[in-house]
């Protein structure tokens, strides 16, 4: 019976019963806690590293902690894409807290050369932020933030009292909500009562996507600068708003590994980043190495990782006068790991992780005037490198692109860059600035250094190594013309009146409600979310293939190649109705619609034309799944879905030979590889495009259709190493970078007469590339609208060898094929979201796929 018994307390205790801690495990010796605060046990139900915490129950701890402590208070900052919360719990002394937006106040004037020499920073508190898990699946950080707020909240003696006297400490516990909830549902879901260790288990290997990224499965730790995802711009506002001395970033690398703290490469650094920045990171460092040595962690620092990009968690403080901190723990990614070093328990990896938050608080302390005096000097010696730098202002504007400007110009309101109008047109060699959609920013701001990070090229480099990319100049990735301004004086005589709204741009109709036809034109960045949201609801449209001109007494203008025309006389909306929705979508999209009283025109093709081609409602499949990029597929989906309100239809490419095509007028296949797909899929895929389907291939999915005979590209041998060079084995890594393009930003030329142009005023767009592939060009001419100019590199690093393999090379390739076409996109048209200027090819290949192998009509 008592065996019995025995047995069934053991069913009753279930999984609870494998590899308990205390929580005496990870809190530091001789400290005595509030009882009153309550442990994570006993509001979760379970000991910290027993289960992965979810996103939802770490709310709850972390709300219990506010309404149990007079030291913390809660502040949301941003919602994620699936509505989860995202919050700092800003801890510092009942005192401070009674005068917490004084204290914020005073701390933003240490930015500011003409009040911080008032400041006695001997007396000032020092900001910090905690930040845990971007990476969803990197979870050893949320779940050591339970123990940061704790500790924080209960512990009891001088040194915590000093400590919360001299800081405003901000636990921002869970970085990526969407990403942390999708993982430890797919770690906990698997958990045995036995625990295995063997990393081959399907436990430790994620289902596609994976935890790593968020909702749409972007990468959000390269989001700081590009501000793509909702909950990076409110983090980006919360760390503009408190200016914080230093930044934590919590994250986890391959298991095999040890631990990781900064500094990193030094070869690596970012010039624009103060050499004080980095001394700041070694002393630090050390506060780090004796936490860990106490413990007997294994660890390193400055082997791998670097600052260079800095849109990153630990990059972006060091650019904003604070010091960013790379962790990195080697994941367990389940609840006990086989390594290299043994086998390590999840318990251990938070232990780790909260061990590195607590010395980052001690370094706080100990180096308080140091982190605040640095932020003095960040500042004054930024005014005086802006004196000094030969650039005194760059003036950007567009006014055949008034969406992308809006946007580009939030990313600056959300960096805390002051723009101003410009108050006369300005000429800078071929390039003319109206001042009606032309802005201006000086350098001479707080946040200098800021501004060359986003607005610089570079193309020399002292290290061709790359932990991520070499180059992301902002105007460029929007395709917007911007110039240097240099002098004073010239700088003085167009600089205008501060901007201080940003408003979306005014949509409107002209000419008549009763119109003939109304058309408009397509180069608005969200002209094609008009064009989509009047084929939904069922509205004709067509487009033009050639120019025309129109003049009545309210119009007199030129229409260009892509032009959209909504015939009245075709409908079967009433005009009134019509008419109506075209001024909403108008408003909504912030285009311009002209309504025209006669099909007859002055110059040009008449409406009634042949030139003028009926479009399609977008029927999109887009495969994803194993041997997909996530990054590709989640950019495209966001593009798609969040801009252009397009419908897309996502299948796991595994279905893909059991699927009914005929649904469909158009395949996306994102990067990836395809070889899921047998012969009776690919014979599937071709009979579908030659019956008039159009299929996009994207960057490495193009190799994937020409080895199926899709089509007939052929690429260029990527550049080797010379086998005659004598080379060190330690050295084997440098020289392969160097012939890596680990994202650089080229020139394309294209031809403004090609429906995938459609839209375009210019020529030639800057284009992001990561990777050396490179494609001849095809032996029709006209099938290659796309290509990379002459002398293409224009930022970034890319070798000699690699630019001249690209020169004059396809970037979009098109090929025919029956009644359908295949389009190769070969490089990246929506690059982590931000790259909004060549946003419209890849859409364009969706609306106007179908007139590429249309005949000519006159």
């Amino acid at each position: 019976m008592k065996k019995l018994s025995l047995i069934a307390a053991l069913i009753f205790s279930g999984l609870q019963v494998i590899a308990q801690v205390n929580l005496d495990y990870y809190l530091p010796d001789n400290v005595n806690y509030d009882k009153s605060v309550p442990t994570p046990e006993s509001v979760l139900g379970f000991q910290v590293g027993e289960w992965l915490v979810s996103h939802d129950k770490v709310v709850e701890y972390m709300k219990a902690i506010e309404a149990s402590s007079d030291r913390a208070v809660l502040i949301e900052y941003a919602r994620s894409y699936e509505n989860r919360p995202l919050f700092h719990l800003i801890f510092t002394s009942p005192e401070n807290h009674k005068k917490l937006e004084q204290i914020k106040s005073e701390h933003l004037k240490l930015s500011d050369p003409g009040q911080s020499s008032q400041m006695n920073t001997s007396e000032m508190p020092v900001i910090v932020v905690l930040g845990y898990s971007i990476h969803g699946n990197e979870s050893s950080g949320v779940n050591a933030s339970l123990l940061i707020a704790y500790y924080l909240a209960a512990a009891q003696g001088p040194e915590i009292d000093k400590m919360l006297s001299n800081s405003v400490i901000l636990v921002d516990p869970a970085l990526n909500p969407d990403g942390i909830t999708r993982f430890s549902t797919w770690v906990n879901m698997h958990k045995s009562q036995a625990l295995s260790a063997d990393p081959a288990g399907r436990g430790f290997n994620e289902v596609w996507p994976g935890g790593r990224t968020n909702h749409y499965w972007f990468d959000m730790n390269r989001d700081y600068i590009l501000l793509t995802n909702p909950e990076s711009r409110g983090r980006v506002t919360r760390l503009q708003e408190w200016n914080p001395n230093i930044v934590t970033d919590h994250h986890e690398m391959g298991g095999n590994y040890t631990f990781f703290f900064q500094p990193g490469i030094p070869s690596r650094n970012n010039p624009i980043t103060p050499v004080k920045n980095y001394d700041l990171t070694h002393e630090i460092g050390a506060y780090h190495a004796r936490a860990l040595d106490d413990i007997g962690t294994l660890y390193f620092s400055e082997e791998v990782f670097d600052d260079y990009y800095i849109g990153k968690g630990s990059s972006y403080p060091d650019i904003n006068s604070g010091v960013g901190i790379l962790f990195e723990q080697a994941g367990i990614r389940g609840f006990e790991r086989e390594t290299p070093n043994g086998i390590f328990d999840f318990p251990y990896a938070i232990r780790n992780q909260f061990t590195v938050s607590l010395s980052t608080l001690k370094a706080s302390q100990d180096l308080r005037k140091e982190l605040l005096d640095y932020q003095v000097e960040f500042y004054s010696t930024a005014f005086k490198q802006a004196d000094q730098d030969q650039i005194k202002a760059y003036i950007f504007g567009d006014e055949n692109g008034l969406g992308r400007m809006y946007e580009f110009l939030r990313i600056l309101e959300n960096h805390k860059i002051e723009v101003f109008q410009l108050k006369n047109d300005y000429s800078s060699g071929k390039k003319k600035f109206k001042k009606e959609h032309s802005y201006i920013v000086p350098l001479k701001q707080k946040n200098y250094r800021l501004i060359k990070g986003l607005f610089e090229t570079m193309t020399n480099f002292n290290d061709s190594s790359f932990y991520d990319v070499s180059t992301w100049t902002l105007p460029m990735s929007f395709n917007i013309p911007y110039s240097e301004v240099n002098g004073l004086k010239t700088l003085g005589s167009i600089q205008g009146d501060k901007v201080t709204s940003i408003d979306f741009p005014k949509g409107k109709i002209t000419g008549s409600s009763d119109a003939y036809a109304w058309v408009f034109r397509y180069n608005e960045y969200y002209a094609p979310k008009a064009v989509n949201a009047l084929l939904e609801k069922g509205v004709r449209l067509k487009v033009s293939t050639r120019e025309f001109t129109y003049r009545d007494d309210q119009i007199n203008e030129s229409f260009g190649y892509g032009t959209i025309l909504v015939p009245a006389g075709i409908q079967d909306i009433p005009t009134d109705k019509l008419y109506s929705l075209l001024k909403k979508i108008s408003e909504d999209c912030g285009i311009e619609v002209y309504g025209l009283n006669t099909g007859l025109t002055p110059s040009g093709i008449d409406l009634g034309s042949g030139s003028f081609v009926t479009l399609n409602k977008p029927k999109v499949l887009m495969l994803v799944g194993d041997g997909v990029s996530s990054r590709d597929a989640g950019e495209i989906w966001h593009l798609f879905d969040t801009r252009y309100k397009i419908p897309i239809t996502m299948i796991d490419v595994s279905r893909f030979n059991r699927l009914d095509l005929n649904s469909y007028n158009t395949i996306i296949l994102p990067g990836g590889s395809y070889n899921s797909i047998g012969i009776t899929g690919v014979d599937k895929l071709n009979s579908w495009i030659k019956n008039g389907g159009t299929l996009v291939a994207y960057k490495n999915a193009t190799r994937w259709v020409s080895s199926k005979e899709l089509t007939n590209t052929k690429f260029k041998k990527n550049v080797s190493l010379d086998p005659s060079r004598f080379i060190p084995f330690i050295n084997r890594n440098k020289e392969s970078d160097k012939q890596y393009i680990s994202g650089a930003i080229f020139e394309v030329k294209m031809d403004l007469s090609h429906p995938l142009a459609f839209g375009f005023q210019r020529n030639t767009i800057p284009v992001f590339k990561t990777g050396t592939a490179a494609a001849e060009l095809p032996e029709v001419p006209y099938s290659a609208p796309f290509r990379y100019t002459a002398k293409p590199l224009l930022s970034g690093y890319a070798s000699p060898e690699n630019i001249d393999m690209l020169k004059n090379s396809p970037f979009l390739t098109t090929h025919n094929s029956g009644r359908g076409r295949v389009i190769n996109i070969m490089d990246n048209t929506n690059f982590r979201g931000v790259w909004y200027g060549t946003n419209k090819i890849f859409v364009n290949a969706v609306f106007f796929g179908h007139l590429i192998n249309s005949p000519s009509r006159f």
